[in-house]
């Protein structure tokens, strides 16, 4: 079915078949990361019939030729259980989905020692995405499920690296921010003119405290003391930056700084806090990316949401435009009783049980790695 161009140039095409979508793009947020990851569509598909009955939210467009289905959650209802019920009949209602992305917001952690360049902090708007940037590090920890010993806390649910296409492809999107040939802000303003409430907030309302003074009651950081902001460099502009590192996934909302810091470091130096990864990761193993609207402190409030939704969404737009239709058309499907792994990779679950520390920068590890058919201990 032909519909005429929209106004912004975009166009509603065509109505596919639910078997010709090789892509879901999963969200939690209705109001910020839903209309973020629409926005970002190249075009948009009128909806197709769906085989079962299904309680998602769904949109239906392409992107650089990958046909998109983006599936959000239902209103006021986050975390890992509402995250988890995405997927089941996602998967039969789209059987050839070949890659996940899981693209929403989340809180930042910034770093613990001075750095004279302010891109290597993490700063509100950033984006964070899970792909490791230490040998051996998980690409998502979910740090509230473990056990408790007599040395500490043990950690037993994690989510190794993005699968080897996936990395071949960030590792091109890596190369191409560092030549100049990324068009993540020429996606956010293209976001903006369609939608103003996704424009940058500006950099003098990016305000990171100590994270030994706490926010208290008040509805507003309006009354927080500017002698308690972090000494840090600022940033001069709002060109989008990413981070890749570990993302911790918990049941609750993180606004404690020093609570943030001290978990950070047991999973090993995570760079985001969030509320739903844990909820998939063991079902399609997506690739986590997070645009940071907080520092996961008590210094919380709206003004970030929709911008960092923005970027998050550009992002993945723009890991779209890197990785070719053709690679993932080549992929197998993630089936159901794939958990999240497909049959024809060498890829196999790892489970580790110990604990993460860092220790000068280093990453130290204690306790028993088991990978397929060996375990090595460290």
């Amino acid at each position: 079915m032909l519909v005429k161009a929209t106004e912004n140039g975009r166009q509603s095409v065509r109505t596919l078949r639910p078997e010709e979508y090789t892509v879901g793009w999963l969200c939690a947020l209705p109001a910020s990361e839903l209309p973020a990851a629409i926005h970002s569509l190249d075009e948009h598909h009128d909806d197709p019939e769906l085989k079962l009955p299904d309680t998602n939210t769904y949109s239906y467009g392409s992107i650089n030729k990958h046909n998109v289905v983006i599936a959000c959650m239902p209103p006021s209802s986050p975390g890992k259980v509402s995250a988890s019920g995405l997927i089941p009949t996602m998967r039969l209602n789209f059987p050839n989905i070949k890659i996940y992305l899981f693209v929403g917001i989340g809180g930042g952690v910034p770093n613990k020692f001075f750095d004279p360049d302010p891109e290597n902090d993490i700063h509100l708007g950033d984006v964070v995405v899970g792909w490791p940037d230490k040998v051996g590090a998980p690409a998502v920890v979910q740090y509230d499920l473990g056990r408790n010993r007599e040395d500490g806390f043990e950690i037993t649910s994690y989510l190794d690296g993005p699968e080897p296409s996936l990395q071949s492809a960030l590792g091109k999107l890596l190369a191409n921010r560092v030549v100049g040939r990324t068009r993540f802000d020429d996606w956010l303003q293209q976001t903006v003119e369609q939608n103003p409430r996704f424009a940058h907030p500006g950099v003098a309302e990016d305000k990171l405290f100590k994270a030994t003074y706490f926010h208290g009651q008040a509805p507003d950081c309006s009354s927080c003391p500017t002698s308690e902001y972090a000494d840090r460099p600022k940033r001069v502009d709002t060109k989008l930056i990413f981070h890749q590192g570990t993302i911790a996934s918990g049941d609750s909302v993180m606004k404690n700084a020093s609570e943030r810091d001290r978990i950070s470091a047991l999973c090993g130096g995570a760079r985001c806090f969030e509320m739903e990864a844990a909820g998939v990761m063991n079902q399609v193993r997506p690739l986590i990316i997070r645009g940071i609207s907080d520092y996961a402190d008590g210094h919380k409030n709206g003004k970030w949401h929709n911008y960092a939704a923005a970027a998050a969404a550009s992002f993945a737009k723009e890991f779209l435009y890197t990785i070719s239709p053709v690679i993932v058309g080549g992929l197998q499907p993630i089936k159901q009783s794939d958990n999240g792994r497909r049959d024809t990779r060498s890829s196999q679950e790892n489970h580790f049980t110990g604990t993460f520390s860092t220790n000068g920068g280093k990453m130290m590890i204690g306790g028993t790695y088991n990978s397929g058919g060996g375990s090595m201990s460290f």
